[in-house]
């Protein structure tokens, strides 16, 4: 199973478990292939719910046929498309139940499934249970630069959430030294940026810190990571804040929080819009105020989001 970038993820090529044309060996299982592509073009499509439950059912399918490659296939699409649509507790379950399995096969657990794990204790605040995880997909990556990119920014995330300046230095180091695919250079560009920006601010260097969050917001662009995308904003809202840039940091939040709630994610979203109104309304931008009350109609949270 090849890396998958988590941009948090804007994965839009999962490889479907048993997915392909096998030309040799036992036939297919084409209950599992149809649902494992099903869920591949409905998360293209930004159908959330319903990739969700075409994964559940591969994964079904998978436990059913006893087969191990395909229960981490399966489990790694499942858990992804659980993380896109805002379920980070419930992709951790995922990924446990999944490993659990395979630990008691004896089998090989995938750095990349141990990766979607890290990116999931993260979401959920657990910053051991992240950097614990980051550490075992490094260690476990047989050399995929992909995957090791993506753990390295993982520790580097959790480095400075916890102000510790010589472990963020680290990962942007190791983060630097990696080579990556074409295919996910702006990626890679991005989390550096965002990394490097964090340094800059535990360093009081918000000018900097300003420019590294807005390009990074540009690749992430690119590279069609739209929730990484609003979290770059976010952090070059703080930054403009720092310097005492408030109509900025205003439109900053606004374009967050409008990206997060567009992308299904009203939980993030509102308190950046709360943000971007409290400024814009201290700065006199009743454009923003009125655009945020709009957004904020439309918000709803649902109970069972986590």
């Amino acid at each position: 199973m090849s890396a998958r970038r988590l941009a948090l993820l804007a994965a839009l090529g999962l490889a479907a478990c048993g997915g392909g044309t096998v030309e040799t060996g036992p036939p297919a299982d084409v209950r599992l292939d149809m649902a494992s592509r099903a869920g591949n073009d409905a998360l293209s499509l930004g159908m959330l719910a319903l990739a969700v439950r075409q994964y559940k059912e591969a994964l079904s399918r998978a436990y059913e046929r006893d087969d191990a490659g395909a229960i981490a296939d399966c489990a790694y699409n499942l858990a992804l498309a659980q993380m896109r649509s805002g379920q980070s507790k419930a992709a951790l379950v995922t990924v446990r139940e999944a490993r659990a399995e395979l630990d008691r096969r004896r089998a090989t657990v995938p750095a990349e499934l141990v990766l979607v794990q890290a990116a999931a204790a993260y979401r959920t605040g657990d910053l051991g249970g992240a950097q614990a995880a980051a550490n075992e997909a490094i260690a476990g990556t047989a050399g995929d630069p992909d995957t090791l990119a993506r753990a390295w920014f993982i520790r580097g995330l959790v480095a400075a959430d916890r102000n510790d300046g010589a472990a963020l230095a680290e990962a942007i180091a190791a983060l630097s030294a990696r080579k990556t695919s074409l295919s996910s250079k702006a990626d890679l560009t991005g989390d550096l940026q965002e990394l490097q920006g964090r340094a800059a601010l535990l360093d009081n260097r918000a000018a900097e810190a300003f420019a590294l969050f807005e390009q990074s917001a540009a690749n992430r662009q690119q590279a069609i990571d739209y929730r990484g995308m609003a979290r770059a904003l976010a952090l070059a809202g703080n930054a403009a804040l720092q310097l005492s840039r408030p109509r900025d940091a205003a439109d900053l939040f606004l374009r967050a929080g409008r990206s997060a709630l567009l992308q299904g994610d009203p939980e993030a979203a509102l308190p950046l819009l709360k943000r971007a109104e409290e400024l814009a309304r201290q700065t006199g931008q009743q454009d923003i105020t009125e655009e945020v009350g709009r957004l904020r109609k439309s918000a709803t949270v649902p109970a069972s989001r986590s």
